[in-house]
């Protein structure tokens, strides 16, 4: 069963990994784990202009976010989209992520490792948006 809009935003504030799936330059699929941002309705994450990924979305700009729960009962939503590429040095989004995802003692000890060096930020918003909640089919 399809969720409620509410519960799609209460799911993408949550720590959970995402997956990115993006077209190669010789066209094929390239899947990678993401940790991201969601705020008013737009989708944020950095990747090294080193990456893989970067040369994906720099061929091609379309995008294709998975975030599920992977526990039960299953709730997942699917946003599709195409991006946009800024270099810059954003130590704090790195920090604000990384206390999300590994909570404060580990998170600010990951951000001082990594923090100075620039990135690639990546935003969308999302055109498509598809959802799902297992916890509230009926047998």
């Amino acid at each position: 069963m399809p969720m409620k809009k509410n519960a799609i935003e209460k799911l993408l504030k949550e720590p959970e990994i995402a997956v990115i799936a993006v077209t190669a330059p010789d066209g094929a699929p390239h899947a990678v784990p993401t940790w991201y941002e969601y705020r008013g309705g737009e989708v944020v994450f950095h990747t090294a202009a080193s990456a893989f990924k970067y040369k994906c979305l720099s061929h091609d700009p379309r995008v294709t976010m998975v975030v599920d729960t992977r526990k039960a009962p299953y709730k997942a939503v699917v946003l599709k989209g195409s991006v946009t590429l800024t270099e810059a040095n954003d130590d704090a989004r790195l920090k604000r992520m990384a206390v999300h995802y590994l909570g404060k003692k580990n998170g600010e000890r990951y951000a001082n490792s990594m923090g100075g060096s620039p990135v690639v930020i990546v935003r969308f918003k999302p055109s498509r948006i598809i959802s799902w909640d297992y916890g509230q089919e009926r047998p």
